[in-house]
């Protein structure tokens, strides 16, 4: 058996084309199924973002594998296999484990370290699931890597630090009150900008988020989405809703200032209009920030970024090689449960002829017994069981585990054991 990934991403192909060979979510079950019944394929799992369209798969040779996943998303999407054969990586073994867990962790995601791809892989882990199309292999290497990355996201929150003007203004302002509890924000302007603003500042623990836009239903349209602290208000009240709240973040396109700050103006400014939104007195003390002036922490974000997301690279090539020590033993499962149930039985036979010799036994005293000699049983089988799980992953696996065998009297697991290598 072996595992692979045939993989179309955003890496070589483009959006134009990318979007030809993408699975909407109510198609993946049934493709997922119908896979599952191609000719070589004995696992698999379908992904499908807008970055990317992927198949992983355990596959009983790789390249009948690699033709007939091929052919199946020619069918699909009703193109020739040469139409995008071009655009296609194909993961085999070692690499396709590291590839999995680099998507999951956002490594290889257009957005390096974004989380949404996690929720997107445990949707369609899931998905498979339910189909029946995943097995032992593929079940352990998506649960193995979905707690990969929440350990990741955990510990390194790449996904806090900001990443656009918006997020940098939020986290500006939230460094200068130190906390948000109790506080007030008024959102100006609900364009792309300061609809993104919008949203991330509706969960970060203002008391209160104020929407104002120039077309004022566009303002309650994404209020009443958002609901919960966020409301909107009307635009000709700018001027009061800035006033009353502790800060405000303007994203307005307007050609002339919206705001005149004063020199009394006790609400903390965010301006990430370009020609600015809000005139400052000069005279003024008002807490102002422009574009210029949040540079400077996309900048140190953008550092800390790659040095997180460095760490977390860093961290893969040990789970894959976990992975492999697991798949690996894989074949020493059943001899390893043989032996116990061998070591039983003479445990059994052992408390069956004491209990003849010694019929005067009350019902306490067989349990202690029992539970003497089990005991008795595991700790001399927990040595040998630990030597033979590391002997399965050397070179010399099949011979090592036909003496193992052998030397315990467990000759029929032997020759299974020589079945399942052929």
């Amino acid at each position: 058996m072996y595992l692979m990934c045939v993989s179309l991403n955003y890496h070589q192909l483009p959006i134009e084309l990318r979007e030809k060979f993408s699975f909407s979510a109510e198609e993946v079950p049934k493709a997922d199924q119908l896979l599952n019944s191609e000719k070589s394929i004995l696992e698999n799992l379908l992904i499908s973002t807008c970055n990317r369209t992927e198949v992983y798969a355990v596959v009983d040779q790789i390249h009948t594998g690699r033709y007939y996943i091929k052919r199946f998303l020619a069918e699909w999407f009703h193109y020739t296999v040469d139409d995008f054969s071009q655009y296609v990586t194909i993961n085999t073994r070692e690499e396709t484990a590291e590839h999995l867990f680099r998507v999951i962790t956002g490594l290889d995601s257009l957005i390096k370290g974004e989380p949404q791809i996690l929720g997107q892989m445990k949707n369609a882990f899931q998905v498979a699931d339910e189909q029946g199309t995943t097995g032992a292999i593929l079940n352990h290497l998506f649960r193995q890597a979905i707690t990969f990355s929440k350990k990741m996201h955990t510990k390194y929150r790449v996904s806090e630090l900001a990443q656009s003007s918006g997020q940098a203004g939020l986290h500006q302002i939230k460094t200068d009150f130190g906390s948000l509890s109790g506080k007030t924000l008024a959102v100006i302007g609900m364009g792309q900008i300061g609809k993104h603003t919008a949203y991330n500042a509706s969960n970060m623990g203002f008391s209160k988020v104020t929407l104002l836009n120039r077309t004022n239903s566009k303002a309650e349209a994404i209020a009443d989405k958002l609901q919960g602290v966020v409301e909107s208000r009307p635009f000709d009240q700018l001027d009061d809703a800035v006033a009353e709240a502790d800060a405000a973040v303007f994203a307005a396109s307007v050609k002339q200032p919206l705001y005149k700050a004063k020199a009394d103006t006790e609400t903390i400014i965010v301006d990430l209009g370009v020609p600015r939104n809000v005139a400052v007195d000069p005279k003024s003390d008002v807490d102002y920030y422009d574009i210029d002036n949040l540079h400077s922490i996309l900048d140190a974000n953008d550092e800390k970024k790659k040095q997180m997301l460095a760490k977390i690279a860093a961290e893969v090539p040990n789970e894959v090689h976990d992975f492999y020590v697991w798949e690996k033993q894989l074949h020493i499962v059943p001899v390893i449960r043989g032996l116990r149930e061998h070591s039983l039985k003479i445990e059994a036979t052992a408390y069956d002829s004491l209990l003849r010799k010694l019929p005067e036994l009350d019902a306490h005293e067989r349990k202690v017994i029992s539970k003497h000699m089990k005991s008795i049983i595991n700790q001399m089988i927990k040595g040998p069981i630990k030597e033979i799980k590391e002997l399965s992953i050397t070179p010399g696996a099949t011979a090592d585990i036909d003496f193992f065998c052998k030397i315990f009297g467990m000759d029929n697991l032997k020759v299974e054991n020589q079945q399942n290598d052929k």
